[in-house]
């Protein structure tokens, strides 16, 4: 049996639910919400799963596994099975692991700054500041734990989420002409690459956000077509999003600013 530690709207957790519905593996679901900026609400042992004190994480036959690109990829290694979501030919499979690549180069953390800027930073400053103070002492992250000071602090104005913006149009409009001539992220089958990208459609989108790439026809159609499949359902919407009001009251309000930003590209 797996052992998926996540919650509902985490992105990342978001992929690896959708990988194991794909699979129809059978997982057992430990809800872990460590946006809320309470480190006292995380498992006594969980720093030791993982030592960044992040989801996911899986448990399998004893070993923790961190790290949501990690994990669908051992599961793939270790399951295998029926859908095959990896490509076969060696020419898509490093297409697939070039766009999985950007996510570990800058767009995962963009993803975050759009969520601290427009969500989290309001939960966070109505909690006890020292339960604050305390989440942050001891995140393992440097880099997140300094965007998020920046971004609590100054919000929809905060440079990196501008910088964010430009990042995601930048992808967006490269995987709209990529999949202008091809059916999906790595050649002809949907794959792990797939997978892993169509979390930040998702994500924008709960922020109200989908008119931004209104233009990007394949990249629009291709965001459908997954959004379709009854895995996708059981893995994002059949979890819900406790913030969902939140996002999108957030993102409509924001949306004017966001837009000035997308635009700078």
């Amino acid at each position: 049996m797996l052992t998926l530690f996540h919650y509902d709207r985490t992105s990342a957790a978001q992929r690896v639910r959708i990988y194991l519905e794909e699979k129809n593996l059978d997982w057992e679901s430990v809800i872990v919400d460590t946006a809320l900026g309470d480190v006292d609400q995380l498992p006594e042992n969980f720093h030791k799963l993982n030592p960044k004190g992040l989801v996911p994480v899986i448990i399998h036959d004893d070993i923790a596994i961190p790290e949501s690109q990690v994990i669908i990829e051992y599961l793939e290694d270790t399951f295998g099975g029926t859908p095959t979501l990896r490509p076969e030919k060696a020419k898509d499979l490093a297409q697939m692991r070039l766009w999985m690549r950007k996510i570990d180069e800058g767009i995962h953390v963009a993803s975050r700054t759009i969520g601290v800027c427009l969500v989290n930073r309001h939960i966070y400053k109505k909690k006890d500041p020292k339960k604050i103070e305390k989440y942050y002492s001891e995140m393992k992250d440097k880099v997140r734990k300094k965007n998020d000071q920046v971004n609590i602090e100054l919000g929809i104005e905060s440079p990196l989420l501008e910088e964010a913006m430009i990042e995601f149009k930048l992808l967006f409009s490269e995987m709209n002409s990529y999949l202008s001539t091809h059916n999906w992220l790595a050649g002809d089958a949907y794959s792990l690459a797939d997978i892993s990208f169509v979390v930040y459609l998702h994500r924008l989108d709960s922020f109200m956000m989908r008119p931004l790439w209104k233009n990007m026809k394949y990249l629009d159609d291709w965001y459908d077509k997954i959004k379709s499949r009854p895995a996708y359902k059981r893995a994002i919407y059949d979890w819900g999003d406790v913030t969902a009001d939140q996002r999108a009251k957030n993102g409509k309000n924001a949306y004017p600013k966001i837009l000035e930003y997308w635009n700078k590209v």
